[in-house]
């Protein structure tokens, strides 16, 4: 690296930003591989949400001044995350969820990366998958093939879908670019982190690096309170791709977008309908990208309420 790439890493000023509900023990960890990085950031945030089991005098206990809490009453993990990038100081925000960590030179990796030319906004590395079997990575996995030791993306929305390999907590994100793309104001409690990630790749820049950045906890005492438990059936899942579709076709990239948006609003309608909620005015919006004869059939079917909607999965599973 030249004197002046060094230079221009020393300067990004980094802020991690953790969210946290009820994970003493494991935000413990967390906090802690963030302090020991080769490069630590400039600031260590930790956005309480509302813990009743003695998170923030735990933190304070071990790290003292070295890691910042922000208390706040429970409302979710959009808006602890979304505190988190109000309060920061630095120009750049890296993420990390309570129950994961980061491998010892994340920091320095993906700085290295963000400094390294003008017109990145995003960079993002490589997960590794920690559960009961034998761990593995989501670019193995998924089928992300890296030829250099930093790649720029053409096409952003490439690594969106139809997998995200851009998970917060593996990425080193630009402030600007989530305070001006609105991250978190929806008040989403699950796959927020989607939403803005897709979003970001509307327009702005990406870049990845091979490298193992972050490792993800599924163990099993974490299976049934992680942000991933129970995904699909949860409406949220389903409001995140109807708002990242949508925008997508609306920038003049219909076609396959507009058609996952009609999907994404039938799966949406379907969701509410199993809680019992009436969803006919909702099913209209798939006609604003999709004409399709199965959005005419769904939106009869909706006409009916819940158990139009109900039986309408039910013969489209059969069909399949």
């Amino acid at each position: 690296m030249t004197a002046k790439r060094r230079e221009a890493t020393r300067q990004l000023r980094v802020s991690a930003v953790i969210p946290t509900f009820n994970r003493r023990e494991h935000v413990l960890r967390a906090v802690r591989s963030i302090l020991s990085q080769s490069l630590p950031p400039a600031e260590v945030l930790v956005v309480d949400d509302g813990s009743t089991d003695g998170t923030a005098e735990a933190l304070a206990a071990e790290f003292g001044k070295a890691a910042r809490v922000i208390r706040q009453q429970n409302a979710g993990v959009s808006s602890a995350r979304r505190r988190g990038i109000e309060a920061a100081q630095g120009d750049w925000i890296a993420f990390l969820d309570s129950d994961d960590e980061w491998t010892p030179e994340r920091q320095a990796v993906l700085t290295r990366a963000a400094g390294g030319g003008p017109g990145v906004d995003w960079v993002f590395g490589d997960t590794e998958v920690v559960g009961e079997g034998p761990s593995l990575t989501l670019f193995d996995e998924f089928g992300l093939r890296l030829e250099a030791p930093l790649t720029r993306f053409d096409d952003p929305l490439s690594t969106q879908f139809p997998f995200q390999f851009s998970l917060l907590q593996s990425s080193l994100i630009r402030r600007s670019c989530l305070i001006d793309t609105g991250a978190f104001v929806e008040g989403l409690r699950s796959s927020e982190d989607f939403l803005v990630s897709f979003r970001a790749a509307l327009t702005y820049s990406f870049a990845a690096v091979p490298d193992v950045v972050t490792r993800l906890y599924r163990t099993p005492e974490l299976e049934t309170s992680s942000l991933s438990a129970g995904w699909r059936g949860d409406p949220d899942y389903f409001r995140a791709r109807v708002a990242a579709f949508g925008e997508a076709a609306e920038l003049g990239r219909a076609g396959e977008w507009g058609r996952l948006h009609a999907q994404s609003v039938r799966g949406l309608c379907r969701a509410l309908a199993d809680q019992g909620s009436a969803s006919r005015k909702l099913s209209m919006a798939q006609f604003r990208h999709d004409r399709s004869p199965k959005a005419f059939a769904f939106a009869a079917a909706a006409l009916l309420g819940p158990w139009g909607v109900r039986a309408w999965s039910g013969a489209s599973g059969l069909r399949r």
